[in-house]
């Protein structure tokens, strides 16, 4: 062997003793668990969507939560009922919200439904009222004429109906709502209320992965 061919292996020995392992590159970080958005139905609270402070304020009077004596569908949570004093008055309160999957099939059904059952009645009080049937009683009875459907701007749609109640379909999270109560000024009201607190996040719905900002 030649002295340049066994220089040449010598080198090559020596770098091959140098050469060091490359380190395992270190495992992937594990992703954080995605943020989940929704509250369980079954563990919602009537307040985390408008306080007793803020429900007294909009309906003009003391409010008290009452029970619940009935049942609801499976994905819905317990309606919030109040007995609200105003000019001291007993009045009844109740707002209700569905965001099941189902639920814009469902708003729109209730749409068409209410409007067609309000203008039914309005039209039956209008022949009754012609045939002079509505006539004043011992207890002082107001046969009172059933108030219009009347589009409301609130959410991504609304309806009064009935003269006695509203419903719309949030344009933030996925739910309607419906509201009942004593007078269209302050359904619209307490409607708006609702609709500004209620998000995607506090929503009563199957919790979801959060929709990014």
């Amino acid at each position: 062997m030649t002295k340049c061919s066994s220089l040449v292996l010598f080198l090559a020995v020596a770098g091959a003793c140098k050469t060091e392992h490359a380190e395992p590159a270190p495992p992937p970080k594990a992703e954080a668990a995605a943020k989940l958005a929704g509250v369980w139905p079954k563990d919602f609270k009537c307040d985390s969507i408008v306080s007793p402070e803020a429900l007294a304020a909009v309906l003009g009077g003391e409010s008290k939560q009452t029970d619940n004596p009935g049942s609801v569908p499976k994905g819905v949570p317990m309606p919030c009922k109040y007995e609200v004093t105003h000019d001291s008055t007993l009045e009844l309160w109740q707002f209700d919200f569905d965001c099941r999957d189902n639920m814009k099939t469902t708003a729109d059904a209730l749409f068409e439904q209410y409007r067609k059952q309000n203008l039914e009645m309005i039209a039956d009080w209008n022949t009754k009222s012609d045939a002079g049937v509505f006539k004043p009683n011992d207890a002082g009875t107001e046969y009172n004429r059933p108030g219009n459907p009347v589009e409301v701007d609130v959410g991504a749609k609304g309806l009064d109906h009935h003269g006695q109640a509203l419903i719309f379909i949030d344009d933030d999270a996925p739910c309607y709502v419906r509201v009942a109560g004593k007078d269209s000024a302050r359904r619209l009201v307490l409607a708006k209320l609702l609709a500004k607190n209620l998000t995607f996040q506090n929503a009563p719905m199957t919790p979801r992965p959060s929709i990014p900002k």
